[in-house]
């Protein structure tokens, strides 16, 4: 009980801010911190103690931007797991969406349900980054930028493109809430695009899993954060 106070009143309000804010790298494992927040245990203490060691290391790092002579105005990338969560199954997803090569927003989400396939798993993570697409665009659009051009999602799962792209696959995908399916409906009218990406390039899988350093330190480099 002594490690409650240090991990929920000071820990987990800090890592998180950093977190949504300015730190992408750290994001996977304070989602994973929150999850036991109530009733933290020694292995959780010394990951948060892990985890200041960390950014006392990476304290200069930031996320730079620069221009770009990609057509899109920005691009998303999105990930999933399947049922990484030891607790109950659950598989965690992420995306990244980047603005002049950095990223500047980004997610890692534990799934509500289990899912059967990784198709579905990253096909559900796909529907709810293409919510945060939309947005974007929206914002884009009333700054007076042209959203006339699909904006791209990119994902290393390409029977996740091929259940978001025809409607052939369906019977594949029954057991799938509707609520997931309304992807296609933008990608018909033009709203979004969805294309593959090989997973050695998807910097999306830095928040669904724990990486080496090697595959770590790539991804966080495709974000853009750099000393």
């Amino acid at each position: 009980m002594q490690l409650l106070p240090a991990m929920s009143e000071l820990c987990i309000p800090s890592f998180s801010n950093l977190a949504i804010t300015t730190c992408p790298d750290i994001a996977y494992v304070v989602g994973m911190l929150c999850r036991f927040v109530k009733n933290p245990g020694e292995a959780h203490w010394n990951t948060a103690k892990c985890v200041l060691w960390y950014l006392k290391g990476t304290v200069n790092m930031l996320l730079a931007y620069s221009g770009s002579s990609s057509p899109d105005l920005f691009t998303a990338f999105s990930d999933a797991d399947l049922g990484g969560n030891p607790d109950n199954s659950h598989s965690t997803g992420g995306f990244a969406i980047c603005i002049g090569g950095g990223a500047m927003q980004w997610g890692s989400r534990l799934h509500s349900h289990v899912s059967l396939s990784s198709t579905k798993s990253e096909y559900t993570m796909v529907s709810k980054v293409g919510c945060e697409v939309m947005w974007t665009r929206h914002l884009l659009g009333e700054f007076g930028y042209d959203i006339s051009h699909p904006s791209p999602i990119l994902v290393d799962n390409t029977s996740t493109i091929q259940v978001a792209k025809h409607l052939e696959h369906q019977s594949t995908m029954k057991h799938v809430h509707c609520a997931y399916h309304w992807i296609r409906d933008h990608i018909e009218r033009g709203d979004i695009s969805v294309t593959h990406v090989p997973g050695s390039e998807n910097p999306a899988n830095i928040f669904t899993k724990p990486l080496g350093r090697i595959k770590f330190t790539k991804f966080w480099g495709m974000l853009r954060l750099c000393d």
